[in-house]
């Protein structure tokens, strides 16, 4: 009986405790707001503000009024931590929000007697080097609300004794030194850890510095190099009068007549000269020889013969090897048409029913060694067929020769100036492109691929048609 008397108890109290989890997170939002209140207290606060229990000063002109934002809750938390710690309660909300945030962020019990006697500490040591301070400079907090006690109760009774023992230099000195070490006991950071931190802040301020260098160089070379060079401007001596005249106008206005600006021109001389001469216009029609011009496109070499263009015998027995090549593989099925072009030519293969795209793509490699081609291309299917294309090499590569597609019907069709001649697909018709309908143009390629040749034919296009 006893023993079940004893579980029971525990379970009761193991069922109203909260998890530990849950325990630290409403912890850290209780800290997190106390530290929001403290703050908006603390710099909203007024000395005339009337505190929660007690009256605003008889000759303040808002008496019988607070202002402070957290209001009289709020004027006496300010009122009571600037009696006591002076400036140095202003540190107190953010030792507070690190503390909410760690324990939101570790869910561990992080607020622990060790941090709050450091909190603490950091106070009255924060207290005690603005009392310092403002003795040493009584001038330096004269426009601050806790002026008339900087240091609070707390921060003077430590400065004065602190003074009495050591002077004003060793007061210092004990005050920053027990100043870092209440910080290192509220905060689990240690020297170590914040010289790491830091050197890392440092490196990455000085890589990114580095980075920017270069371009900023570039920036300025080209701003540089951008500027106008203008000589001689000269501004008219009455400026001054029509500026005081026209104060209310606007500068466009104020200086609507032009700067006399010169600039220097090669062969200006020579051109003045020529114009002082005036030479007698001679009509085009009288220097006319009759010379016509010749068409451009008879200044293009002609295109070469084809080097052994494949005949259509040997055209047939390739599709027949591919076939049977394809059939060694279970796939059925026939070329139906045959596209020889300039490099490659297309065989358009119907595979029987039921058989599947995916098994002639796989057979790339296989279909490549059987019609000894160093490589062919799949394209299943062709778009708009049910067939699917095989792209097999030529032996020997047909040069596009630029007359060839100027000369062409579909160039000759084109109506527009900017028309330029690109090639042949592979089917060997000509290609052309009206550059108009093109906003964007991407010449991209491996090395010896023919960026140049194609950017010297789309230039010479231009110029045969436009001319």
């Amino acid at each position: 009986m006893a023993v079940a008397t004893t579980a029971k108890r525990g379970h009761t109290r193991g069922a109203s405790r909260l998890p530990s989890r849950l325990q630290q997170e409403v912890i850290g939002i209780l800290l997190i707001t106390l530290s929001l209140l403290v703050l908006l207290s603390l710099v909203s606060f007024a000395p005339t503000d009337v505190p929660l229990f007690g009256s605003s000063p008889p000759d303040s002109p808002a008496s019988g009024q607070t202002r402070n934002l957290i209001g009289a809750v709020g004027a006496s938390i300010a009122g009571g931590l600037f009696w006591l710690v002076g400036g140095g309660a202003y540190l107190l909300p953010f030792l507070l929000a690190m503390l909410g945030v760690r324990c939101l962020a570790q869910g561990a019990p992080t607020v622990t007697a060790r941090s709050a006697a450091g909190s603490l500490a950091a106070l009255l040591f924060l207290s005690s080097l603005l009392h310092l301070e403002a003795t040493a400079v009584p001038t330096l907090f004269s426009g601050l609300v806790f002026r008339g006690m900087a240091g609070g109760i707390g921060g003077q009774v430590i400065a004065e004794g602190l003074t009495g023992y050591f002077a004003s230099t060793g007061a210092h000195i004990v005050v920053l030194a027990g100043l870092l070490v209440s910080l290192l006991l509220a905060t689990p950071m240690s020297l170590a850890e914040l010289g790491r931190r830091v050197s890392q802040w440092c490196q990455s301020a000085v890589e990114a510095a580095a980075a920017i260098r270069p371009i900023r160089f570039e920036w300025d070379r080209k701003a540089k190099k951008a500027k106008p060079k203008l000589a001689n401007i000269n501004r008219s001596a009455s400026a001054p009068d029509a500026e005081d005249d026209l104060a209310g106008a606007t500068a466009v206005e104020a200086w609507s007549d032009p700067l006399p600006v010169e600039i220097p021109f090669p062969f200006a001389d020579e051109a003045v000269s020529a114009d002082a001469k005036e030479p007698d216009v001679v009509p085009a029609e009288t220097r006319s020889t009759g010379y016509s011009l010749p068409d451009p496109r008879e200044l293009l070499s002609d295109p070469s013969g084809p080097l052994d263009r494949m005949t259509d015998a040997v055209l047939k027995a390739q599709s027949e090897v591919l076939t049977r090549a394809l059939l060694s593989f279970g796939i059925e099925g026939k070329v139906m048409e045959i596209h020889p072009g300039p490099v490659v030519t297309m065989y358009e293969f119907e595979p029987a029913p039921g058989v599947k795209v995916a098994r002639i793509v796989s057979l790339a490699d296989d279909l490549a060694l059987a019609l000894k081609a160093i490589s062919l291309r799949i394209v299943a299917p062709l778009p708009g067929k049910s067939v699917v294309g095989v792209e097999v090499p030529n032996p020997h590569r047909e040069i596009v020769s630029l007359k060839s597609v100027l000369t062409s019907e579909a160039f000759s069709r084109s109506r527009s100036k900017l028309t330029v001649a690109l090639g042949k697909d592979i089917f060997g018709e000509p290609v052309c492109m009206d550059l108009r309908m093109m906003p964007h143009l991407l010449v991209a390629g491996a090395t010896g691929s023919g960026k140049s040749v194609s950017l010297n034919s789309m230039l010479l296009s231009i110029l045969f048609v436009a001319r």
